[in-house]
């Protein structure tokens, strides 16, 4: 194991002596939207407790559609052009809705679902027994691989699965069907050839399989100016890697609890503390409403979902990006 943790003094230092506003708030009448998707103008917003999924045009900054009642526990909603797929995770179905004519079709799965993730136009599911599937949004299964164990997350390595294991002692990854083990505690997610621990406090290049320590509780992490960026919420920092050596980047004054880079600046928001970070020519801090999760960007505006009351906040980025 390397360890590469430094602290230096760095070239992005955030200043907030004060925070901005939100001009525009929207509400959209669901609460506890933890999990959102987007495609092309839409977000899509969705509540499991309340069973609620809203589909909010961005273009137009209205709501166009609000369905109730859905499933039992829906988890997350993907849409594509007129369908909407959404995962019941729960009801372990899988529910086709067409916006048009709201016509429903269902999909029974085997299992419960536990992980998900989209991409391109195939949303994959990774069930409680360890089975990938791969859906088209005709409910059609297109992919199918089974890990050796019952992974927690998945994502893809060189276009074949990779899943991981979280709290387990004799393995933490599974790739090629074969299970490794790089001591880590929670690996719940990879950006590009990366895997971050979470509680752990660890980063495994997975293409040298060298390990790095660095702060605990890896709230995100990005690939920005080809380097990797990560936050931790435990030191309220941002980090940089690269060359083998991890560098401090900035200390903020709020836990980062995720980022994003949307037109080459990066957003970080702090759930807890209400805040969205900006970080590009120079520094900006934003007011949210209750619990920002998501944030996103089009025709030059900002939209940050707030999760506790459903709430969406948009501000007019005059710079673009």
């Amino acid at each position: 194991m390397q360890k590469r943790y430094l602290k230096l003094s760095f070239s992005l230092l955030f200043i907030t002596l004060a925070s901005l506003s939100f001009p525009l708030k929207i509400a959209t009448g669901v609460k506890y939207t933890f999990r959102n998707t987007f495609y092309e103008n839409y977000i899509v917003l969705t509540s499991s407790l309340e069973r609620k999924i809203v589909i909010f045009n961005m273009k137009t900054q209205k709501i166009d559609y609000f369905l109730n009642n859905i499933g039992i526990y829906p988890a997350i909603s993907y849409l594509y052009k007129d369908k909407l797929l959404i995962i019941d995770s729960v009801g372990k179905q899988l529910i086709l809705y067409n916006i048009n004519n709201s016509v429903v079709n269902t999909k029974n799965l085997e299992n419960k679902p536990v992980f998900y993730k989209r991409f391109d136009n195939i949303v994959y599911v990774l069930d409680s027994t360890g089975n990938l599937y791969g859906f088209n949004f005709d409910l059609e299964t297109v992919y199918f691989h089974k890990f050796l164990s019952d992974p927690d997350y998945f994502d893809f390595f060189n276009s074949k699965p990779i899943a991981f294991y979280i709290w387990r002692n004799e393995f933490d990854v599974e790739y090629e069907e074969k299970l490794l083990n790089f001591n880590l505690t929670t690996p719940v997610f990879m950006v590009s050839k990366y895997i971050l621990d979470f509680r752990g406090g660890k980063i495994l290049d997975f293409e040298t399989k060298k390990v790095y320590e660095t702060a605990p509780y890896i709230s995100f992490g990005v690939i920005w100016n080809n380097k990797l960026y990560f936050g931790s919420m435990f030191s309220k920092e941002i980090y940089a890697f690269e060359n083998d050596k991890i560098y401090s980047e900035a200390k903020l004054d709020f836990p980062p609890t995720s980022g994003k880079i949307l037109n080459n600046k990066l957003y970080i928001l702090s759930a807890p503390k209400n805040k969205l970070i900006i970080v590009g020519k120079d520094i900006k801090t934003y007011d949210t409403g209750n619990f920002p999760v998501d944030v996103y960007s089009f025709d030059n505006k900002i939209f940050v979902i707030c999760a506790e009351n459903g709430e969406i906040n948009i501000i007019e980025n005059k710079e673009g990006g």
